[in-house]
């Protein structure tokens, strides 16, 4: 499987997974209609879910993950 293809199965895996923690939990916690809820949540995930890219170093593509708290790191 190609490096871009990972980091893009990836960005989406991180992506549904907050969204859905976040969408049961606030869900749980205030009462707010589903649409509201949806995009409340897909905002906040869309801040903190951690970015996948792919940078080619030396030839080599390496796929490095950027948080909100951090420039980015090799995976």
């Amino acid at each position: 499987m190609k490096p871009k293809t990972k980091a893009l199965l990836f960005n989406f895996v991180a992506f549904m997974s907050l969204f859905l923690l976040f969408r049961f939990t606030l869900g749980y916690l205030i009462p707010v209609s589903g649409l509201w809820l949806s995009l409340i949540c897909a905002v906040i995930t869309s801040v903190i879910v951690p970015k996948f890219g792919v940078v080619n170093e030396g030839g080599k593509e390496k796929i490095v993950m950027k948080t909100f708290f951090d420039n980015g790191r090799e995976v």
